[in-house]
């Protein structure tokens, strides 16, 4: 079930879990409401470990000192938090064209 682009989204995902049984309706459903978990979790700091594809969570900066190409002045970027994503083995192997 390749995608004709290369690309799955959003509405291809919903049919895909449709496929496997469920209706639209309820794919969109799931969906949304893993993903709601998800966004709730890395907002309150959280990790979501997700066991064979992967972990999401959060990582701090620290200040930064760039360049500014428009104006040519150096800047400081404020410290500030970066989502995280770190595959699993299953994913990876998924990846590299493994049964997960």
């Amino acid at each position: 079930m390749n995608s004709s682009n290369g690309v799955v989204t959003t509405a291809d995902f919903i049919t895909r879990l449709a496929d496997k049984g469920y209706t639209k309706k309820d794919s969109a459903v799931i969906l949304g409401d893993i993903l709601d978990v998800i966004y709730e979790a890395v907002r309150a700091g959280e990790e979501v470990r997700l066991i064979g594809f992967g972990t999401f969570g959060t990582i701090e900066t620290k200040p930064k000192k760039i360049m500014n190409i428009q104006t040519g002045k150096a800047e400081t970027v404020a410290p500030h938090k970066k989502v995280k994503f770190k595959p699993g083995l299953s994913l990876k192997r998924a990846a590299e064209g493994y049964e997960y």
